[in-house]
């Protein structure tokens, strides 16, 4: 876990300049636009901060999960990506499979840590921040769409980069986004004032 995670940290730094000077060009171009001083409030600094968090954890776990692919899975077509899927070439579709064999013959706990989980905690900032950042988002509907959405979409670009593609990672992350989700609800109760940094 250890390992993953400090991967993880030096990819953020290296995305954290580039985040940086993007921002810097859209609050720059918002002044232009708006003809008038841009007056950074206390709750404008805290959304930017929080959004800032969000963006360079996301950069950061996309990052990780298309790293390490293997040469001879990876493929450079919709029909190769196809085949990989007809012949199971790294390929799960049968849902819990994976997660049965992980608590069946985990080798450590750590590795079951890692693997089962990591791909729940991980996506708990998804859940978490759609809905802190943008009011749309507070739609159950919207939230399930999204919580889904993100996971789908990795599996199917791991297609192409030579990393295994399994339906129970998209389970297990799902599973974590709304979590996420969730645990924003809990907090928003608890302490009102954090729904006000949506957008």
């Amino acid at each position: 876990m250890t390992l993953y995670m400090r991967d993880m940290m030096s990819m953020i730094l290296y995305v954290f300049p580039v985040y940086c000077a993007g921002r810097v060009l859209v609050i720059r171009r918002r002044l232009f636009a708006d003809k008038k001083s841009y007056e950074m409030s206390l709750k404008t600094g805290a959304r930017e901060v929080v959004l800032a968090l969000f963006v360079l954890f996301m950069a950061g776990l996309l990052m990780l999960t298309f790293q390490n692919g293997q040469e001879w899975m990876r493929v450079r077509s919709l029909a190769g990506a196809a085949e990989r899927i007809r012949n199971r070439i790294g390929v799960n579709l049968t849902p819990f499979h994976t997660i049965r064999n992980y608590m069946k013959y985990a080798p450590s706990v750590d590795w079951l840590r890692v693997n089962i989980v990591g791909n729940v905690v991980m996506f708990i900032p998804w859940g978490f921040g759609l809905p802190l950042l943008w009011k749309e988002y507070r739609s159950f509907i919207k939230l399930i769409f999204m919580s889904l959405f993100l996971p789908l979409c990795i599996e199917f670009c791991q297609l192409f980069v030579g990393r295994t593609v399994d339906v129970d990672d998209v389970i297990l992350n799902f599973a974590g986004a709304m979590l996420g989700g969730i645990l924003f609800l809990v907090l928003r109760v608890l302490f009102p004032k954090v729904g006000r940094l949506a957008k």
